[in-house]
C-alpha cells in the first residue's frame, strides 16, 4: 500500500491518498485537488502543473 498526503506539498489540508500502485495514487490525489484544491489548480500554468506532478510523484511512500 501506498500513499500521498497534502500535507507532503504544504498544503494545509488532511487529505490522504492510498493505493496499490503510484499511478491509483497520483489518479486519487489529484481527483481530490481537482475539486477541494481547483482554485490553486487555475492559477497553475504548464511548467508549474508539471513540476506539481513530479512532486506528488516524489512524495507517494509507503503506507
Amino acid at each position: 500500500m501506498l500513499k500521498f498526503a497534502c500535507k507532503d506539498v504544504g498544503l494545509e489540508c488532511d487529505f490522504v491518498a492510498t493505493g496499490a500502485t503510484a499511478e491509483e495514487v497520483k489518479e486519487k490525489a489529484f481527483a481530490h485537488a481537482g475539486v477541494v484544491h481547483a482554485d490553486m489548480l487555475k492559477t497553475m500554468n504548464q511548467d508549474a502543473l508539471a513540476q506539481l506532478t513530479k512532486t506528488v510523484e516524489a512524495n507517494i511512500k509507503p503506507a
